[in-house]
């Protein structure tokens, strides 16, 4: 039969062990949710960028569509003081614009996606943090219990009465 204390030992040493291993896990899920956070943000900032460079390219688009249109009114012979013509070139104007602020709407709508999970990815951090710190103190603070079960399994023996082993 195996020495009790030996293995009382080992089995306070494989806690230890397993204590560290969980903390360890637990900093190195943080550090991964931490690194989403990042790329989360990133995304939410390059999805806002897109959507103004959209927004910027459709009113680009917008004038020149009024300036075909206005040559093309011109070269007809079309009065561009008239009120139709300016109704044309407003009508254009405005739905160009309404384009380009859906652009920009939908790219906010995606950098608050990206936003959200950046916020979960920090709360996830946290909670891993957490799980590892408290699975390495639970460990801890049963390592004793479990010492002790081996060491009496083992045929130890503590008289409680003297703290002597018998």
């Amino acid at each position: 039969m195996c020495n009790p204390i030996a293995l009382a030992a080992t089995m306070l040493i494989s806690s230890g062990m397993q204590a560290y291993s969980q903390y360890q896990s637990g900093k190195f899920n943080a550090e991964v949710a931490n690194q989403n956070v990042r790329l989360n943000e990133q995304s939410a900032a390059d999805a806002i960028n897109r959507g103004n460079v959209e927004a910027e390219n459709q009113r680009s688009r917008t004038r020149q569509l009024m300036g075909s249109q206005t040559a093309a009114m011109a070269a007809s012979g079309v009065d561009l003081g008239s009120t139709g013509t300016l109704d044309l070139l407003g009508d254009t104007a405005a739905m160009g614009e309404l384009d380009a602020l859906t652009l920009v709407n939908n790219s906010k709508r995606e950098a608050y996606g990206y936003q959200m999970q950046a916020r979960n990815e920090r709360l996830n951090a946290k909670m891993s943090r957490w799980q590892g710190n408290m699975g390495a103190m639970n460990t801890l603070l049963t390592a004793p219990i479990k010492a002790y079960s081996v060491y009496r399994t083992a045929g130890g023996a503590w008289d409680l009465s003297s703290g002597n082993k018998k």
